[in-house]
C-alpha cells in the first residue's frame, strides 16, 4: 500500500521508468520459466523379484564355432565291385583251350548305355566284364587279348554289334577296356579265343494248323 501511494505522488517521469522497469521485469520472468526445462518424474525402484526376470545384458549371438556345421554334400553312390566276377571267369577259363580265334579290332560302350538292355535282355552295366558281337551266341566267353600290349581279360557276350565297321569284331563294356588300356584311343588291336560257347536260343516251331 505503501508502495502504491509513494508511486502515486512520485513525479511522472519516475513513475513512467518505474512501469517500465515492472514491465520488461515480467517479461523476462516469463522467458526464464519457458526456457526452465520441466521437472523429471522418477520412477520407483523395481522390487528384487522384477529384476530377477531381465537379463542384465543381451544374450550374445552364437559363435559360428557353436553353431551346428552344414550338412555336407553326400557323394554319390560308388558303383558296385565286379573285380570278384573277371577273377572268377580267369580261375574257371584260364587253362581253357581255344574253340575258335576272331582277329580284328576292339570298341566299347560308353558310360551313356549304362541301365540299358542289351539284346539278351541283361541290363548294361559298365562295370561288368562283358562284350557284344554280331552273331555269337549269349553267354560266349571269350579271352581277349591286345596284340600290342599281350594284356587279357575274360569276357561274356550279352549284346550284339559293333555295327558298322567291318574290322571292328567286339564292342567290350568299359571295365574290360580298362584291363586292356584302351580307354584313351577307344579302340585296339584284339585276339579273341572262343573258350565257352553259349547256348543258341531254341527256335519255336510254329504248329501247323489242321484242315
Amino acid at each position: 500500500m505503501t508502495l502504491g501511494l509513494d508511486l502515486a505522488r512520485a513525479p511522472r517521469p519516475e513513475r513512467l521508468w518505474v512501469l517500465r522497469f515492472a514491465h520488461w521485469g515480467g517479461i523476462a520472468l516469463a522467458l526464464a520459466d519457458c526456457r526452465s526445462p520441466p521437472p523429471i518424474t522418477r520412477t520407483a525402484a523395481d522390487p528384487p523379484a522384477s529384476r530377477a526376470l531381465v537379463p542384465a545384458e543381451e544374450p550374445e549371438r552364437r559363435r559360428a564355432s557353436d553353431e551346428s556345421p552344414a550338412e555336407e554334400p553326400r557323394e554319390p553312390a560308388t558303383r558296385a565291385d565286379y573285380s570278384e566276377e573277371e577273377r572268377a571267369l580267369v580261375a574257371r577259363y584260364g587253362r581253357r583251350r581255344s574253340q575258335g580265334v576272331l582277329h580284328g579290332e576292339a570298341s566299347y560302350y560308353g558310360s551313356s548305355f549304362a541301365g540299358r538292355r542289351t539284346a539278351s535282355g541283361e541290363v548294361f552295366e559298365p562295370g561288368r566284364f562283358t562284350a557284344a558281337h554280331r552273331t555269337l551266341p549269349f553267354g560266349t566267353v571269350l579271352r581277349v587279348t591286345r596284340t600290342d600290349t599281350r594284356a587279357v581279360v575274360y569276357v561274356r557276350v550279352t549284346d550284339r554289334g559293333p555295327y558298322g565297321k567291318r574290322g571292328r569284331i567286339l564292342d567290350l563294356s568299359t571295365a574290360a577296356a580298362k584291363e586292356l588300356g584302351m580307354l584313351s584311343r577307344g579302340v585296339a588291336d584284339v585276339r579273341a579265343d572262343i573258350v565257352e560257347r553259349g547256348v543258341p536260343p531254341v527256335k519255336k516251331r510254329s504248329a501247323k494248323r489242321s484242315r
